[in-house]
């Protein structure tokens, strides 16, 4: 009998210290700062584009549209972080060197994204949206997110050269240089 009693008394004592081990805790606060923040940039980095409005077929017929006035090897990507309830952002275009001919477009057309990142991702705004001084909103609805970064990922962007009006076709130089700036804000 004082077996037993000795034996359930160590083993009480031994649950009673590996509850206490198992069960003591000791806490700290801490203070975590996540910074709202907005970067845009265009893959691949450096990439020129050249345009040209291709010349018509025959004597009479008005210049055209073919492969040399299109390109659709630039992807934009961003990253972006939000305040609880903050406003969502969005990127805007706009020609911020340089002009385009007068009777001609330069046209950009943005794509919904291919690959999926992470969070809140941008629409397109516009099917079409031409190019001027003026920002143009291309993509909206833009949350806490990225799109991860380099070609192929982001919103695939196609620019092409349109002739509005052979009447204003009005060429000074043989080669005009724009630059096309793109920024991400509320």
């Amino acid at each position: 009998m004082k077996r037993t009693t000795l034996i359930a008394t160590i083993l009480f004592c031994a649950t009673s210290a590996l509850g206490q081990s198992l069960w003591s805790y000791d806490d700290h606060s801490m203070s975590l700062q996540i910074p709202e923040m907005s970067l845009v940039t265009i893959m691949p980095a450096n990439h020129t584009i050249n345009l040209s409005l291709s010349l018509p077929i025959r004597a009479g017929a008005k210049p055209g549209t073919g492969d040399s006035s299109v390109d659709n090897k630039t992807w934009l990507n961003y990253s972006c972080s939000v305040r609880q309830n903050g406003a969502y952002r969005k990127v805007y275009a706009q020609i911020t060197s340089g002009n385009v001919p007068e009777g001609i477009d330069l046209q950009l057309k943005v794509s919904n994204l291919r690959f999926k990142g992470r969070g809140r991702w941008g629409r397109r705004y516009a099917t079409r949206t031409v190019l001027t001084n003026q920002p143009q909103v291309v993509v909206y609805r833009i949350g806490g997110g990225c799109t991860r970064r380099g070609s192929r990922y982001g919103h695939q962007l196609t620019y092409s050269l349109k002739l509005k009006d052979i009447d204003d076709l009005i060429v000074k130089e043989p080669k005009t240089y724009v630059t096309v700036t793109y920024t991400i804000s509320d």
